[in-house]
């Protein structure tokens, strides 16, 4: 079976509320249909092995009932590998609904004839906190394209002690914390230092250290 392929366009109406994110890695801003798309989002834009992704990306048309019919996945992604893999973002919900999961299925079949797959997440895989929640505050700082000196003063000391706690670095440097934790979050974001999201809420006792390419 030939697969046919067509993008589709999203907009505003009065019984769906769409979903605006900007995205520093992608250099540009993408519209998403659901709160759960938009928390999506905010992984793909900072999880390091997934190098590219899009929203509501060109769709293709499946098989279902002896009828053609059109389906846009909520995203494609590539990663490292090159590998390139469509999602479909779901509640849990209705995950479980008999006629969504014969759809899936064909849906599914339909990508493998492209050569990608089609994976499924809920929120189960989204909305786990407190990676959520620090992936949101790395998102708030991201916006700088430039180090400050004063961030650059910070790689330096980081990556000249291997791992330091925040409060260890607003010890060093004499700094209060409400004066580094923007320049710190702002270097996480760009990927110049890099903690571990799901020990807890960042803060004053999180480690930092500095990536291996800087």
């Amino acid at each position: 079976m030939s697969i046919t392929m067509y993008r589709r366009n999203l907009k505003y109406s009065r019984v769906k509320n769409l979903y605006k994110f900007a995205s520093q890695k992608m250099n540009t801003v993408f519209t998403v249909e659901s709160s759960l798309e938009f928390d999506t989002c905010f992984h793909l834009e900072y999880t390091s092995k997934i190098v590219q992704f899009e929203a509501q990306p060109v769709g293709y048309k499946y098989q279902f009932e002896d009828k053609t019919l059109p389906y846009t996945p909520d995203f494609k992604m590539i990663d490292v590998d090159n590998v390139e893999t469509f999602v479909e973002v779901k509640p849990l919900c209705k995950t479980s609904d008999l006629d969504f999961k014969a759809r899936f299925k064909q849906k599914q079949a339909a990508a493998l004839e492209l050569g990608t797959s089609l994976v499924l997440i809920t929120e189960n895989q989204i909305r786990v906190n407190p990676v959520l929640n620090n992936l949101k505050l790395l998102h708030r700082y991201s916006g700088l394209q430039e180090f400050s000196p004063l961030q650059l003063k910070l790689l330096t000391l980081v990556r000249s002690n291997g791992f330091l706690t925040v409060l260890q670095i607003s010890e060093h440097l004499y700094l209060s914390l409400s004066e580094l934790m923007a320049s710190v979050i702002g270097l996480i974001s760009h990927g110049a230092l890099l903690t571990d999201l799901s020990k807890g809420n960042f803060g004053m006792q999180s480690r930092v250290w500095v990536g291996h390419e800087q």
